[in-house]
């Protein structure tokens, strides 16, 4: 009894871990620049694009954000939300972050699955790693997400 007490314990929370993970491929729709005359700068920005995730789910993604360059164009902010749709409609929100002083064209950050409907509704609270590349105006990004 005891064991199978301990294997559906187990099985609980080796569900309750689950890994998400998508890669998100899209285009960026507006960059806007407030260039600041000791150098420093403030960017508005836009991405549009797809993404797919390991568990049979893909959709269309749209992300609006913000980011604060100091004068030696070192990252001192940046905050985004992204509204994601699958391919049944449902819909999760995630907010985040990247790491203070990335790399300009490179970037690792977090963010969090914020808000949520239908079959998204179990993953809100999942916190996850991305990376960022851009070549030219597309852009690329792993995401790692763990409850």
């Amino acid at each position: 009894m005891k064991s199978i007490f301990f294997l559906l314990i187990f099985f609980t929370f080796s569900l309750n871990a689950k890994e998400l993970t998508f890669k998100s491929t899209g285009k960026l729709i507006r960059n806007e620049v407030t260039e600041f005359p000791d150098g420093g700068k403030f960017i508005s920005f836009k991405h549009e694009g797809g993404f797919e995730t390991n568990i049979g789910k893909y959709g269309r993604y749209q992300c609006n954000g913000s980011i604060l360059y100091n004068k030696q164009s070192a990252l001192e902010n940046m905050f985004f939300a992204c509204r994601n749709i699958d391919q049944n409609g449902d819909i999760f929100i995630s907010m985040g972050k990247r790491k203070k002083g990335s790399d300009l064209d490179r970037a690792v950050g977090q963010t969090n699955i914020i808000d949520a409907e239908g079959f998204w509704k179990n993953y809100i609270g999942y916190k996850c790693t991305y990376s960022v590349v851009y070549v030219e105006e597309i852009v690329f990004s792993p995401v790692k997400c763990k409850n």
